[in-house]
């Protein structure tokens, strides 16, 4: 592993673009090949092709592999492994006792060139950066040893394939790259706020554009990944089950309203009405809080047998006493609503199971929308992505699930 001495950047986005910062931490030289993460499915055979979960990685999962245990023609050994998932690589780098960098280390990296620590606004150095990603990929990546190598002794950040970050679930810019890329700004409370700092940058706009469209079960032939570790004695590199077959397997102590401990296991036994946002929130949460009551009104007397869940992904301020303040403002029964709060990273590992986006922005969030219905056992049975949509589809799925 490389260090890196960490310090300030100017984020791509927020009007603002107040600088952030990165503490000094270790990154990988060069990216997971191949034949490494053949050593991995070997010795952990629940992340063999054959047995991986769809909730995992989709169907794309080392689908450029000629078996379970075969590289074959299409995969070299020493070129960088992709089709694999965010969970996949998760897995990967706590086998080794690492994780995935954060946005903001990769960001931070990958601003040098060959002999500058901040090259990002050095015009050969974007012009670069842009030939590559207009490049077509080819059926066969090179060996990772032959990726570009930067200042801190880094090879690859730019030149062979994308790279997974372990928050690449708070950039919100476009719609699905294995799709026809269409716009989902109208999806995301403050989604206004979310404009590039430097429009002249388009090479980070690509990069986070990309991170936008991401799913932590896709599996895509261009993405890759390395590993990170901190450097602080102080720092966490939390380790959670990247197994899982609903997030309510997700491990991690939450709070209630009434600062009890509770876990996402607590939660099974009933069907749930559940959304993830934050009680600050001036835009869209007060409008999902109002559909998901218009659900409990409209179920009658059948609500009793439903939980409406809300999760917070603001633990910041989002304390007990602020939960409870925000149920009793809307009148909230506590028989049926629970909300809930946990540590950062006990958050990020929900959201990417349930496919939710957020993004701290100038002191407050850009989040996606989402009211989903749950099954007893915490399987996504529907999900309603827009805002003021017609209720009928979720109170309908709701009675599918509760009737005799």
């Amino acid at each position: 592993m490389v260090f890196i001495p960490g310090g300030e950047y100017k984020p791509l986005y927020a009007k603002e673009a107040t600088p952030r910062t990165a503490p000094a931490f270790f990154m990988d030289a060069v990216q997971v090949t191949n034949a490494q993460f053949l050593d991995f499915v070997e010795a952990h055979p629940e992340w063999r092709r054959s047995q991986a979960r769809s909730t995992q990685a989709d169907s794309n999962y080392l689908k450029h592999w000629a078996g379970d245990l075969d590289l074959g023609a299409k995969a070299p050994p020493q070129a960088p492994v992709t089709h694999v998932s965010w969970h996949a690589a998760q897995a990967y780098c706590q086998s080794q006792h690492k994780r995935l960098p954060t946005q903001d280390e990769w960001e931070f990296a990958a601003r040098a060139d060959a002999k500058k620590i901040d090259a990002s606004t050095d015009q050969a150095f974007l012009k670069l950066l842009l030939e590559w990603y207009s490049k077509p990929a080819t059926s066969a990546l090179e060996s990772v040893q032959s990726g570009i190598l930067n200042v801190h002794g880094v090879r690859g950040l730019h030149g062979l394939v994308w790279e997974w970050v372990h928050d690449f679930n708070s950039s919100m810019i476009v719609g699905d790259s294995r799709g026809d890329g269409s716009m989902e700004r109208k999806l995301f409370c403050g989604a206004g706020s979310l404009l590039a700092a430097d429009v002249s940058n388009y090479a980070a706009y690509m990069r986070f554009a990309f991170r936008s469209s991401l799913k932590g079960n896709y599996c895509v032939g261009s993405l890759g990944f390395r590993g990170a570790k901190s450097v602080s004695a102080n720092a966490k590199d939390v380790k959670r089950p990247a197994i899982f077959k609903t997030p309510y397997d997700l491990l991690g102590e939450w709070r209630t309203q009434d600062d009890k401990p509770a876990t996402l296991a607590s939660l099974r036994g009933k069907v749930r009405v559940v959304t993830m946002g934050f009680t600050r929130c001036k835009f869209a949460c007060p409008r999902i809080f109002h559909d998901m009551q218009k659900v409990e009104a409209a179920l009658g007397a059948d609500a009793d047998k439903v939980g409406f869940t809300f999760l917070s992904i603001d633990p910041q301020h989002d304390t007990p006493a602020a939960m409870a303040a925000k149920m009793a403002e809307l009148k909230m029964s506590g028989e049926r609503w629970t909300f809930l709060t946990a540590p950062d990273d006990t958050v990020q590992q929900l959201a990417v199971a349930l496919n939710f986006k957020f993004q701290l922005v100038e002191g407050f969030f850009a989040h996606s929308n989402l009211i989903a219905v749950l099954d007893e056992d915490g399987n996504v049975i529907h999900r309603e992505e827009s805002l003021g949509a017609d209720i009928e589809p979720t109170v309908n799925s709701v009675r599918q699930l509760i009737k005799p």
